[in-house]
């Protein structure tokens, strides 16, 4: 009979420790989950963020005309060159479904960027064609973006 106490008292003290170690393991992958859901938020924003200024202020370049041209190189490349150092932070942070769209909207920015600089004029073929692209890539990081996210399940959830 004491066999019987003894082993009862084992087998519910593993069952409880068990229980308690899965329930640390779920804690902290949730919150692990957590903290990554919200670094990518953080990382996605800022680079939405930077490339839509970049893109607003190389718009303004395109639009004041009394830049010189060497001044308006110089404009240019220095509105873009704060995108580099997200663009790599996001390549080692974000799936491959979030970093491909993202470069390619990084790479028509920076082609708006080089149309800026040589001298590219409101309202001609070329810009029109340039500020497209960037929409286009842009509605699709932003859509990557989300899905990685799950954005629209967490609104209808």
């Amino acid at each position: 009979m004491e066999w019987t106490a003894l082993v009862a008292t084992f087998v519910g003290a593993s069952i409880a420790m068990g229980s308690a170690v899965l329930v640390e393991i779920r804690k902290d992958r949730r919150e692990t989950s957590a903290e990554w859901r919200l670094g990518k938020r953080e990382l996605y924003g800022t680079y939405l963020a930077k490339l839509a200024q970049v893109r607003s202020d190389l718009q303004l370049t395109v639009l004041d005309r009394s830049l010189p041209a060497t001044e308006r190189t110089v404009v240019s490349r220095q509105t873009f060159a704060g995108c580099y150092e997200l663009r790599y932070q996001l390549e080692v942070f974000a799936p491959a479904s979030v970093v491909e769209p993202a470069v390619s909207y990084f790479r028509a920015v920076r082609k708006l960027r080089d149309a800026t600089a040589a001298g590219m004029e409101d309202g001609d073929e070329e810009c029109e064609r340039v500020f497209r692209e960037v929409m286009d890539t842009l509605a699709d990081v932003r859509a990557a973006m989300r899905l990685d996210m799950g954005t629209d399940k967490l609104a209808t959830g």
